[in-house]
């Protein structure tokens, strides 16, 4: 099982930054999120502008390997292709990849039948990987607007094994949903090859672990940790942005908790 920080983490900083920190903070491995925008919304945006050669050439100049590609796509637009990132075919090119986790294909729709016609083509788009990589569903949590598959922990086991994909479990993401992080675990425990790390203390979502009411342990505990391929911090550390000593230290102080509770 392998240890990684997300470098979606420090999305406000340089992308060389932010792996700099990564590295000072004694990580071997990272979770590359990908840049992405839809509508309002924006993920990895360090990336912006940034081919994938050029993001591969970083990483590997700064030490650290990738764990985990984390394709950032899944909104469904009109006459949208696939749920697929143009991204991370670039990625696949051009390196070899362990692992990809994929957010659920999401709609902006009142559609209620959606999600049962466009299954089939969500798990084709999946599927294709399957010789090349491990190949992961993370869940998430209900949004206003949105039709999002696949929150509940029964109904991803059931896409993921009918598939035979697997599944990432995302602790804020279930906090979110009011979902039993413990329970998620042990319904999903034959599925699971990764873990989003990050604690919950609502409102606030994606804290640093042992600083919410997740029950982070008992997650450990009801997983198959033979068939972990990694577990990856992915926390909000905007708030030390300015102070490099203090990220560094509370990153190295995730690490150690991610080491004790995946002893």
């Amino acid at each position: 099982m392998l240890l990684s920080a997300s470098t979606g983490t420090f999305y406000s900083l340089p992308f060389g930054k932010a792996l700099e920190l990564i590295r000072k903070a004694g990580f071997e491995y990272i979770e590359l999120l990908q840049y992405w925008r839809g509508g309002k919304w924006s993920l990895g945006q360090h990336l912006k502008g940034v081919v994938p050669r050029e993001a591969l050439r970083m990483v590997e100049a700064s030490g650290l390997k990738i764990a985990v590609l984390h394709d950032c796509g899944g909104l469904i637009r009109p006459g949208a292709p696939s749920l697929v990132s143009k991204a991370t075919y670039e990625y696949l090119e051009h390196a070899d990849i362990p692992c990809i986790v994929f957010h659920p294909p999401w709609k902006k729709t009142r559609d209620k039948a959606w999600w049962d016609n466009y299954r089939t083509v969500a798990a084709r788009d999946l599927r294709q990987f399957r010789e090349r990589t491990l190949v992961c569903v993370e869940n998430m949590f209900p949004v206003g607007g949105l039709a999002i598959p696949l929150v509940g922990p029964a109904e991803m086991l059931a896409f993921v094994t009918e598939n035979d994909i697997y599944a990432t479990i995302d602790t804020t993401h279930c906090g979110q949903a009011g979902i039993d992080l413990v329970q998620a675990a042990e319904t999903l425990r034959s599925r699971v090859r990764t873990v989003h790390l990050s604690d919950y203390a609502h409102p606030r979502s994606h804290v640093f672990p042992g600083e919410g009411t997740l029950d982070l342990r008992g997650l450990m505990r009801a997983l198959d940790r033979e068939r972990l391929h990694c577990v990856t911090l992915e926390c909000n550390a905007d708030h030390y942005r300015d102070d490099e000593a203090g990220t560094i230290e509370r990153l190295q102080q995730a690490h150690a908790f991610m080491k004790e509770i995946t002893a």
